[in-house]
Parts: C-alpha cells; sequence; structure tokens
C-alpha cells in the first residue's frame, strides 16, 4: 500500500465510509481491532458492528481496570452482540507488576507488561490494526494521518478528525451508551491506578510527563 496516497483517498470520506471501505478491500482476516472500552470507544464499536458484524474486538485485561469499565464492557458486548476477546499478560508478570507496585516507580514498564507486550504477540498476523483515536485528544494525537505506518502494522484512524461535538452527536443519534464514568468526571479512562478525574486526557498519568501507554505512541 502506497500510505500517502491511500491518505488522500479516504480523507474526503465519513469514518462509517472509511471503515467500509477498508473492509471491502481487505480480507478481515487481515485487520485487527483493538479496543479499551473507555469514553469515546462505543462510536468505533457501533460502526464496526454495522460494517463487520462477529469481527473480533480485542480488549487488553490489565487487570487494572475499573469495574465500572468491566461492567461497561460486558453491556457492550450484549448490547451491540460483539465479539470480544481477553488479552492478558503471562501470570508470573502481572502479578509482579501488582506485588511490585510497578505502576508507582516506572508506569512504562507497567504499561508494557500488562499491555504493550501481550498485544505484540498478536499483532504478528495481522496487516492493519484499526484505533479509535482522535485528533482533539491531546498533542500527540493532533497530526496523526488516517493511515500510518506502525512497527510491521499499518494503523488505520478511521475516527481521527472527529469532533468532541460529534463523538455525542453519533452516541445521541444512535442511542448509545455512556461510560458511567464519564458523568463523574472523567474524561478518558484508563487504569486505576493511574486515572484521575479531569478534562481530556489530563486525568491519565497525572503530574508524570507520561501521556500514553505505548500501544499508540
Amino acid at each position: 500500500m502506497n500510505i500517502q496516497e491511500a491518505n488522500g483517498e479516504y480523507e474526503s470520506l465519513s469514518p462509517e465510509e472509511r471503515l467500509k471501505k477498508l473492509f471491502q478491500s481487505h480480507p478481515s482476516s487481515e485487520i485487527l481491532v483493538t479496543s479499551s472500552f473507555g469514553s469515546t470507544s462505543v462510536v468505533l464499536l457501533h460502526m464496526i458492528n454495522k460494517i463487520q458484524p462477529g469481527h473480533p474486538i480485542y480488549f487488553i485485561d490489565t487487570t487494572f481496570h475499573f469495574d465500572e469499565t468491566l461492567d461497561f464492557k460486558d453491556r457492550l458486548i450484549r448490547q451491540l452482540d460483539l465479539n470480544v476477546i481477553n488479552v492478558k499478560a503471562r501470570s508470573n508478570k502481572n502479578k509482579f507488576t501488582h506485588d511490585n507496585k510497578t505502576w508507582k516507580y516506572n508506569p512504562d514498564l507497567c504499561c508494557y507488561i500488562n499491555k504493550v507486550e501481550p498485544l505484540d504477540q498478536i499483532k504478528k498476523s495481522f496487516k492493519f490494526w484499526i484505533s479509535g483515536l482522535m485528533a482533539y485528544q491531546n498533542e500527540n494525537r493532533k497530526n496523526i494521518d488516517i493511515f500510518q505506518p506502525k512497527d510491521e502494522l499499518i494503523k488505520f484512524h478511521p475516527l481521527i478528525d472527529m469532533s468532541p461535538s460529534e463523538v455525542a452527536l453519533y452516541q445521541l443519534i444512535h442511542e448509545l451508551p455512556i461510560h458511567p464514568l464519564t458523568g463523574q468526571g472523567y474524561s478518558s479512562i484508563g487504569c486505576f491506578n493511574c486515572t484521575k478525574k479531569g478534562a481530556g486526557r489530563s486525568g491519565r498519568w497525572a503530574d508524570m510527563a507520561k501521556t500514553e501507554c505505548g500501544l499508540h505512541a
């Protein structure tokens, strides 16, 4: 794929049209979809469900998720009939991060053990990786393209240019459930040890230089 040409070709399309075109142009077996089941995840999940029902959705279970996130995930699985596959770190490594409280002393290592490394084993089987990143979420995401090389994969960001108001409107029109923590002041939701209330992604790794878990950096 010529990524520059593909970005130009997909730029004028809507997020849903971009997803349709990718699935029409490439075998679904080449396309990886992941979801954090966070505050805006339902938009991508709903679109995927409409365009390619039953397509596997990989959820990285760090074992540090809020109970509300796990309940939200279960609700969306039932409501949208999602095919969700849980991914976890090796039990001994995950246990180490619990016992060591690694998130306090080396949050990058904690993310690597519980997020990056487990997904690395799965990514090898795919050509494209669909992500629900949006440019408005932080400075790191501001200049991300629709297609972007990532290791041996091509990252695909169909929602990258959606605005907060467009996200809210999509959820309203399709009567989609809202993550229960957003009403409590959490705009971005990750692991409970590293997430606080705050606008945008200000509550993620607050008071640290860290802004990304490493999956999308």
